[in-house]
């Protein structure tokens, strides 16, 4: 089986507020699409720093100089191009709150499948109104702001 390598940032504010992406494209089953953390996948080459830089600039314009604590590796199996599915490794950046301004343009961002950028309340999220990957971000968010920065990253499985 053939992994992509990827790497995210769970992006959080002052307030606990959360930075999100949407994905959505032609035959997803999610109405709407599903709320993410920005990033993707590692180049070949490419360090995990470098992959994270390059990512959160082009789509939050994000500029950060370190990469945060591994909280959780997600493993999800679907089909993409040549993979079989991608391995999530998602880090925390607690950053002042700032207006996205992606560094790539509308129609960039949409041949990636991202049609929109904004933050999340911690409220928002645990409503259950839009579909989050991974699914029990509420939960994990939760868990983050109650006993900090896990030792070791959770292992998360699932779209």
């Amino acid at each position: 089986m053939k992994l992509r390598e990827s790497v995210r940032a769970l992006i959080v504010d002052p307030d606990d507020h959360v930075l999100l992406v949407r994905f959505d494209w032609d035959g997803l089953d999610l109405d709407g699409g599903f709320w993410a953390n920005p990033g993707g996948g590692i180049e070949p080459g490419e360090t995990r720093l470098a992959a994270i830089q390059r990512e959160l600039r082009e789509e939050t314009g994000l500029y950060v100089d370190h990469l945060g604590p591994e909280l959780w590796t997600k493993t999800a199996h679907f089909e993409m191009a040549d993979w079989d599915g991608q391995v999530d490794h998602i880090h925390l950046h607690r950053v002042e709150h700032f207006d996205p301004a992606p560094e790539m343009s509308p129609e960039q961002l949409a041949a990636e499948h991202v049609h929109e950028v904004r933050w999340w309340s911690p409220d928002e999220i645990s409503s259950g109104s839009a579909t989050f990957a991974p699914r029990a971000l509420a939960a994990l968010l939760r868990e983050l702001r109650e006993h900090g920065t896990p030792d070791r990253p959770v292992e998360l499985s699932g779209f």
